[in-house]
């Protein structure tokens, strides 16, 4: 009997824990535009998008304003005789195309809606042809649930990828929107 109590005891404080939580999470939603800045071949705008998830930091600084992230950047950057949508998966050579998994950790001025926040963010890199190492720092300012950010995507791979470099620093502008998960 005393066990069976324990465990609805541990299971009621587990879910009292986690719906606390749940108000200090956020799906962020973003609309990506650069272009890759070293590349050999002809330098055409780019767009792409980012889906994420920021939790309130409760585990490593225990400061409600920053918050843990965890997401998932596209890109599509064409050159030649490419498009923005249309090259996107086709079987011509005409577009630099990457996927980056990152975590992050974002340091904010009064919390998700409001101020200047600054996010660092390192992860992995994954194109066509080639796999690498990848870093992606973005800094803004938040409004309501709007945040209005410059990043810079960087990537490191042993092999050469579209572009012809080993290496990509793709410089642009985020506009972004964050749904609460209350």
């Amino acid at each position: 009997m005393k066990r069976t109590i324990f465990i609805i005891i541990l299971l009621a404080a587990l879910t009292i824990q986690s719906a606390e939580a749940q108000e200090t999470n956020y799906i962020n939603i973003s609309v990506d535009a650069g272009l890759v800045a070293n590349t050999s071949r002809d330098k055409k705008f780019g767009l792409g998008g980012t889906i994420g998830w920021l939790t309130q930091d409760n585990l490593l600084s225990l400061n409600s304003n920053n918050y843990i992230s965890l997401s998932v950047k596209a890109f599509n950057n064409p050159y030649g005789e490419g498009k923005i949508l249309s090259s996107i998966k086709n079987d011509a050579d005409d577009a630099f195309n990457y996927i980056m998994p990152l975590a992050g950790y974002r340091f904010t001025q009064e919390g998700i809606s409001d101020g200047f926040f600054v996010e660092p963010r390192i992860g992995a890199v994954f194109g066509a042809s080639y796999a690498g190492l990848a870093f992606s720092p973005i800094a803004g300012y938040a409004v309501q649930q709007f945040n209005f950010s410059i990043y810079c995507d960087m990537g490191f791979a042993g092999k050469e990828s579209a572009i012809r470099k080993k290496s990509f620093f793709t410089p642009g502008i985020s506009v972004a929107y964050n749904i609460s998960l209350n």
